[in-house]
């Protein structure tokens, strides 16, 4: 019930508070595009429960709200772009290019948390009986699930052709992501040591071959 009401929460202030002066376009088939797959993100990831975040809040400095938020605003920038500016443009090209992007973002996510099993957690945290998983999308970059959320929301923005939106989404994610990678980093070097610093040096935190 905690999953589903979360799910309903981001839906609510992603896409349709800011379709609220638009109301027409709350059931146009890009919207509902874009609210199919946020709730397909949330329903295949751990609950975040407030307890978990309190508790594991010296490690986790916050970053699963910053990233929360910004993930709102990353949703939201190109929706408001895209109803109050040029609700109209259309291009086939980039509506299949950002759904085809989204679905791959969807998909890689769900493999990702899929591969980490019980491990995966919505706050930084590592358990004793953790162990380094390295196979499967875990050998292409070292934060897959990131990847894929971040894919996910670029491909919504290339659907609505919200090009502003796009370049907002890459900044707020980009910042959130690169506090939350450099806290998530710093525990697993504590909890595995060499094995994590090998591992580090074999793959790229996010984009492979570039960071």
């Amino acid at each position: 019930m905690k999953k589903i009401t979360n799910t309903l929460l981001f839906v609510a202030l992603g896409y349709v508070a800011p379709l609220m002066g638009a109301p027409a376009l709350l059931l146009h088939y890009k919207a509902l595009l874009l609210m199919a797959g946020a709730t397909a993100i949330f329903l295949t990831q751990p609950t975040l429960h407030l307890e978990e975040a309190r508790e594991e809040q010296q490690r986790d400095r916050n970053s699963v709200f910053l990233i929360l938020l910004l993930s709102l605003a990353s949703a939201a920038a190109p929706v408001i772009d895209w109803a109050y500016w040029h609700p109209e443009r259309h291009h086939d090209p980039a509506f299949i290019g950002g759904l085809l992007t989204m679905i791959a973002g969807i998909g890689l996510r769900a493999w990702s948390i899929n591969v980490l099993g019980t491990a995966f957690t919505p706050t930084v945290q590592i358990s004793q009986e953790q162990q380094l998983v390295q196979e499967g999308p875990y050998s292409m970059v070292r934060h897959p699930s990131y990847l894929g959320a971040l894919l996910a929301l670029i491909g919504g923005a290339i659907v609505l052709e919200s090009w502003i939106g796009l370049v907002l989404c890459c900044c707020f994610m980009g910042m959130a992501y690169a506090i939350r990678i450099r806290l998530e980093e710093k525990a697993l070097v504590e909890a595995f040591g060499q094995q994590y610093i090998t591992y580090q040096e074999k793959t790229a935190r996010l984009i492979p071959y570039i960071w």
